[in-house]
């Protein structure tokens, strides 16, 4: 048996300790307190068939719980953070009787970036020795999951953080889609981890845009939205204007080139903007 993993497991014994469950090779101990609790408060019979989730206990050795455990070594997840103590990483529950770490190595250099008590976050779980452990899971990976969910636009999705970079925030709804927020786009400092309510304002070639600035009375093109705020956001300039490759708006807004010259050309009409050499610059908020 392999710890990280479900199975289907024969009852064989009862111990002073729990129950001896059987794969028909090996025996692994399921304590009462990893004992998923039957409806009406029976125990478990003698040669029964129970799903059993194999992790190691605090001693490291092979264990076993009925309980519900969502998250395996195939499977990643939302878990939640229980501890976190900065020399080492955040410890999350999967519900076994054994928490999991996950190490500083895969959290922010900035301890105010890590999560918190409470939040969830978005592992894959691995063997190490004698201990499962969790890593966190970027956004190809997320990629990877491939759930095919959309959205429309305007709407709003329950998402959380996974990365905090210089371009803005990645987030992962708990669909498993993932959602890029510019850093124009939002107001506040956030942390991995943290649970937002992201409104989708684009969708392109590499994913849906989000934004966490709440909704103006007034509704605008959420492309001439994305550029209006990033101006603010920059000192009224921005160094891009109808004549820039598709490389260079993608890689400061992350729309496609079309969709920057039709909302560039409209904020001009509107004369919110005007040009000068290579720059686009705010003349009316």
């Amino acid at each position: 048996m392999q710890a990280g993993l479900n199975y289907e497991l024969k009852v064989v014994r009862k111990t002073d300790l729990g129950y001896m469950l059987s794969d028909s090779k090996d025996e692994v101990l399921l304590h009462f307190g990893d004992v998923k609790k039957a409806a009406d408060g029976s125990d478990l019979e003698i040669n029964s068939i129970v799903k059993a989730f194999i992790y190691y206990d605090k001693k490291g050795r092979l264990a076993a719980t009925t309980k519900d455990v969502e998250i395996t070594i195939e499977k990643p997840g939302f878990a939640r953070v229980v501890e976190v103590i900065s020399n080492l990483g955040v410890f999350v529950n999967i519900n076994t009787g054994k928490d999991v770490l996950i190490s500083k190595d895969y959290l922010p250099y900035d301890l105010a970036k890590w999560p918190i008590v409470g939040d969830r976050i978005l592992i894959g779980l691995k063997c190490k020795k004698d201990a499962l452990v969790g890593k966190l899971l970027n956004s190809y990976e997320v990629e990877d999951l491939n759930t095919k969910m959309e959205y429309e636009m305007e709407s709003m999705v329950l998402a959380s953080v996974i990365r905090v970079g210089e371009a803005g925030l990645n987030l992962v709804t708990y669909d498993f889609v993932n959602v890029f927020v510019h850093k124009s786009m939002y107001r506040k400092q956030y942390r991995v981890g943290q649970e937002v309510v992201v409104r989708i304002v684009h969708k392109g070639e590499k994913g849906y845009n989000g934004s966490l600035i709440q909704n103006k009375e007034k509704m605008i093109d959420p492309d001439k939205e994305l550029i209006l705020e990033y101006l603010k956001a920059n000192n009224g300039k921005i160094r891009l204007d109808a004549k820039s490759s598709s490389e260079e708006i993608e890689a400061l807004l992350h729309i496609s080139r079309k969709a920057f010259k039709r909302a560039l050309g409209g904020l001009y009409k509107e004369k919110v903007v005007d040009f000068k050499d290579g720059w686009t610059i705010l003349i009316r908020k």
